[in-house]
């Protein structure tokens, strides 16, 4: 079974109001601020886990023993991706989370990796593999989000009021909490398009796999010059470097508003959520995301820009103690 929905936020909304009862999830501790969001409009609860220092995903063995200690008090779990890396198998984790309890409901979160609208690369044990191609994402059509559900699976689509100015003020509202590290209180907002698509499944699958291969080579050419400009102890492995360029640098920050000041940019997605949409703090991903910086390679970015910000980066490294 396949879902379409103008954002993949709006998915998983109508699915966890779909489901019966009101058990929690398991979410791990750098999951897009939308995520949580999303949990709080559809009135769902939610537990967030500290990440695994070598996958960079959820701790998997905490979330094994959360649920083997109690397996009736979990409806499931959202296993993202971490930095679209697709080459991190997951398969016997979801197979283990089976093994406890069949019924426990597995969200493979594939949102910063390619879209795969034939579902080629669906790890068994996964009842849903989410998608999405809204902005910034692998392939960026400005809107859309699918996945693929296993047969059977209570969906219903939701009506909600929308506002623009309700998302860019929930937007502000995160983006603040998560820089400052102050608890965020938004989410019941009326910031989330339920809406219908304004394009059918065939039409959006067709423009997806248009864009695919060119953004898939855009993304190879820019990921090329990073790696030939830049030293290899501060690249992320080259798993983590399909949905942004990786680097782990001494004052990111700075290196950050650097990179803005000449006419650049660059992210630090994804910090811990700890103290933001929980009282809990996450030394693993604060530890983690404390020297990451996104560096773009998508159609934002082009060649020359690359190369200036990899100049930039290598002066930053120069100025920094150590370095």
């Amino acid at each position: 079974m396949i879902l379409f929905e103008k954002r993949a936020c709006g998915i998983l909304h109508n699915l966890l109001r779909s489901l019966p009862g009101d058990l929690p999830f398991l979410l791990p501790a750098d999951v897009c601020p939308l995520v949580p969001l999303t949990f709080r409009k559809a009135e769902r609860r939610f537990r967030l886990l500290d990440l695994d220092p070598e996958s960079r995903g959820m701790d998997r063995r905490r979330c094994l023993e959360l649920l083997a200690e109690q397996p009736e008090a979990w409806a499931g779990v959202i296993y993202v991706r971490p930095y679209g890396a697709e080459a991190e198998e997951a398969d016997g984790f979801f197979s283990a989370l089976k093994e406890v309890r069949p019924s426990f409901l597995v969200i493979d979160d594939r949102c910063l990796c390619p879209p795969d609208c034939d579902g080629e690369r669906i790890a068994p044990g996964a009842d849903v593999t989410l998608f999405s191609t809204g902005r910034a994402k692998s392939v960026d059509l400005g809107f859309g989000g699918f996945a693929h559900c296993r047969d059977g699976m209570a969906y219903r689509r939701c009506a909600a009021p929308y506002s623009a100015a309700a998302l860019a003020e929930v937007t502000r509202r995160y983006q603040e909490a998560t820089a400052r590290g102050i608890p965020c209180a938004a989410g019941e907002e009326s910031w989330l398009d339920l809406s219908a698509p304004g394009l059918g499944w065939d039409a959006y699958k067709e423009a997806v796999r248009e864009a695919l291969p060119k953004a898939g080579e855009h993304r190879r050419r820019l990921n090329a010059i990073y790696t030939d400009a830049l030293p290899e102890e501060i690249r992320l492995p080259e798993r983590f470097q399909g949905w942004r360029f990786q680097i782990l640098v001494p004052e990111p920050d700075r290196l950050v508003e650097s990179l803005f000041a000449a006419g650049l940019f660059a992210s630090r997605h994804y910090a811990s959520l700890g103290g933001i949409f929980c009282a809990e703090r996450f030394p693993v991903a604060e530890r983690l995301h404390r020297g990451i910086v996104n560096l773009f390679n998508d159609g934002a970015f082009d060649e020359a820009r690359a190369r200036q910000a990899a100049g930039l980066v290598l002066q930053h490294l120069h100025r920094s103690s150590g370095y």
